[in-house]
């Protein structure tokens, strides 16, 4: 099998009639893999990778001297390419965005965030405050009658139950029910085993009547 690989890899190599014979080697080694094999009916690049390989067009079609380019031009071409080439800015992840709360824009009563440094028991949040003023980064909040000026960042909306909601259920339209419990006396029965000695259980055991 070797040999005749060999032999294969050989007449591929005189076809092209150059002495480099290593630059040849990638093109003709990549020809034998996507050669088609009637005995397998595949090639063996999809035997090997599960799918063929994508071979350029210049491999199918055939080449005149007249199209062929100079290799100055490609030279100039390329540095004119990578000329025209600009760096893209990078995203900078070390900078923080705020989170600003959805319904911070439409809540009447917010919670201010403590940044200071805490005790053990102190909420993280006061409040809630009344909002005087909004603002695109900051709003304005009455606390203990006076307005303060808060960033958004340290806001929170307060989700206040209305006044007007709330329906007090009268108590004279709640009927009253009595039930009326049943007492039952434990019946007590004294216990004595074949010895003759008395045996008395815990309150919780004794049947009931």
């Amino acid at each position: 099998m070797v040999e005749r690989f060999h032999r294969q890899l050989k007449a591929a190599i005189k076809c092209h009639q150059s002495e480099k014979w290593t630059e040849i080697l990638p093109t003709v080694l990549l020809g034998i893999r996507s050669a088609w094999k009637d005995d397998l009916s595949t090639t063996s690049a999809e035997l090997v990778y599960g799918e063929p390989l994508k071979l350029p067009g210049e491999f199918l079609s055939t080449s005149s001297a007249e199209n062929a380019e100079d290799a100055s031009n490609f030279v100039s071409r390329l540095r004119n390419h990578f000329a025209k080439l600009n760096p893209v800015n990078g995203s900078q992840h070390s900078l923080k965005q705020p989170f600003v709360f959805k319904d911070l824009h439409t809540a009447s009563h917010v919670f201010i965030r403590t940044d200071a440094a805490k005790t053990i028991l102190q909420p993280p949040y006061k409040g809630p405050y009344a909002i005087v003023r909004r603002g695109d980064k900051n709003c304005v909040v009455s606390i203990r009658g006076k307005d303060v000026t808060v960033s958004i960042d340290r806001l929170k909306p307060a989700y206040i139950l209305a006044e007007g909601n709330v329906n007090p259920t009268s108590v004279h339209d709640v009927p009253s029910t009595i039930i009326n419990t049943p007492t039952h006396t434990p019946y007590l029965q004294a216990r004595v085993t074949r010895s003759g000695r008395r045996v008395r259980f815990p309150d919780r055991f004794q049947a009931t009547r």
